[in-house]
Parts: structure tokens; sequence; C-alpha cells
């Protein structure tokens, strides 16, 4: 590995190399980065210098940091933040749309493209799913089957606009908590698990079209499950905010009878004094 020579901005040196090994495929999405002692090592700059160039890639929103775990990659390219930075903006059906379409259309190039090792990967991650009891495990899995899917599209702009418009996590995020038990889901989680099992299917059997069918038809139950689930949310905090109300009220009209009470106790008071 080349050295970096001594510039007015070392800290921007180390970034843009970090940038262009990440995009290169040394460092996938997920992948530890070297600490910063190694790195200071390899590039032959100031550990401050290492420190600067991680902290603004870290901004950039390429690059995580967990304390006790280390720097971590969560994007590839700045094409993912930025994404992400858009749809706190967008109309969560434009997005549900987009999701859509691109899981529909990567799955059916999976269908095409899929390698070996893939195919078999993308079969024991549906058996992951199949595993999980808990909603934080089923979400974790669910979330790692359709990055392996979107991967397996050979398309890597694809599968970074995936990751940019968050993949499939907004319609888990009712689910992904392990205080959930997935057994208190029979109605609506069979149907989708054997919708994932259709799109491996389809993989396997290099059948594009059934692939792209099963893949629309699980986000389709997907988002309508949230959907039923945001539902749920809302008309829980609307009881409870009623109940509230209630509770004010009645604990007003308690304080108004025990206000008159004591008026009527004191008048009588008076009214025995004179």
């Amino acid at each position: 590995m080349a050295r970096l020579e001594p510039s007015v901005s070392l800290a921007e040196q180390v970034a843009g190399q970090l940038r262009r090994r990440i995009a290169d495929g040394e460092f996938p999405v997920g992948a530890l980065l070297p600490t910063e002692l190694e790195l200071t090592r390899e590039l032959g700059v100031s550990r401050n210098s290492v420190r600067e160039g991680l902290r603004s890639l870290v901004h950039a929103g390429l690059l995580g940091a967990r304390a006790g775990y280390g720097t971590f990659v969560v994007a590839t390219s700045d094409l993912a933040p930025a994404l992400a930075r858009r749809l706190e903006q967008d109309r969560a059906a434009d997005v549900a749309e987009v999701r859509l379409l691109l899981e529909r259309e990567g799955a059916r190039l999976a269908a095409e493209r899929a390698t070996p090792q893939q195919r078999a990967q993308l079969g024991e991650a549906l058996l992951a799913r199949a595993a999980a009891t808990d909603g934080a495990t089923y979400a974790a899995a669910d979330i790692a089957f359709h990055r392996l899917l979107m991967e397996a599209s050979g398309n890597a702009l694809l599968a970074e606009l995936y990751r940019g418009v968050g993949g499939n996590e907004q319609a888990l995020a009712h689910l992904n908590s392990p205080a959930v038990d997935v057994a208190d889901y029979p109605d609506d989680l069979p149907p989708i698990d054997a919708a994932h099992a259709a799109i491996v299917d389809a993989v396997v059997a290099r059948d594009p079209d059934a692939a792209a069918t099963a893949a629309e038809h699980t986000a389709r139950l997907a988002h309508e499950l949230a959907a039923r689930a945001a539902a749920k949310t809302s008309e829980a905090a609307r009881a409870a905010a009623e109940t509230g109300e209630a509770a004010r009220a009645a604990a007003e009209t308690g304080e108004a009878a025990r206000a008159a009470v004591e008026t009527g106790e004191v008048a009588k008071s008076a009214e025995g004094d004179r």
C-alpha cells in the first residue's frame, strides 16, 4: 500500500484513499476498518490526521463508529447517505413504491445472475428467517436476506440504491424488538415467509419473471402489515390521549367539587358565628 505524501491536508488524503478502497470493495458494508494506529502506520501520517479523515467519512455517512467495537462501513458511496437524508422529506408512499420497484427488479436480475454461492446463501438466509422466534432476530434475518438478494442482482448501483432508501427496514420497524414474539403473528407472517421462499425457488430455478412476481408480492404483504401495525399504534395513542383527557376532566371535576364543599363549610361556619 502506497504511503501518503505530506501535503496541506493529510486528513483529506486519508479520507480520499479510504473512500476509494471502500468503493473498490476492499471494505464492504459492515466491515470493520483497521484501527487508527494500524492506519497511522500503514499510511505514514499522524494519528490526528487519521482521526480527522475518519471523522469526515462518518459525517458523510459512509462510516459508523461505536465505542468498544470500532469504525465500520455503512455505505460504499455518498449515494446511500444522500438518499437517506432525502427520505426525511419524501412521502412514505413514494418511498414504498421505489423500494418495491428495486426489490422486484433486483430479484429479476438475481434469477439471471446469481452465482451458485449466492443461491446457497439465499437459502441459508431463508432458514435463518424461519428459525427466528423474536422480532429483533426475525428483522435482522430479513434485512440480511434482502441485502443478499440485491447483491445477487450483480448490479452494485441497484444494491446501493436499495440501501439508500432504507431497504426493508422501515417495513420491519414494528417487529424489530426482542420483546416481540413472532408467534403472535400467526395470520400475518406465514404468507410473507411463503413469499420469500417463492423468491428463492425462482432464483434457484433461474426464472426471472417468477422471481420478480414473488418479490413484488413479498413487498406488498410486508408494507400492508406495516400499515396495519401503524394504524393500531395510532389508534392506541388516540385511546390513551382520550383516557388521559377523561382522567384530567375527572380530576378537575373532583377538585371543583372539593372546593365547593370547602366553600360551603366556610359559609356555614360564618353563619354560625353570627
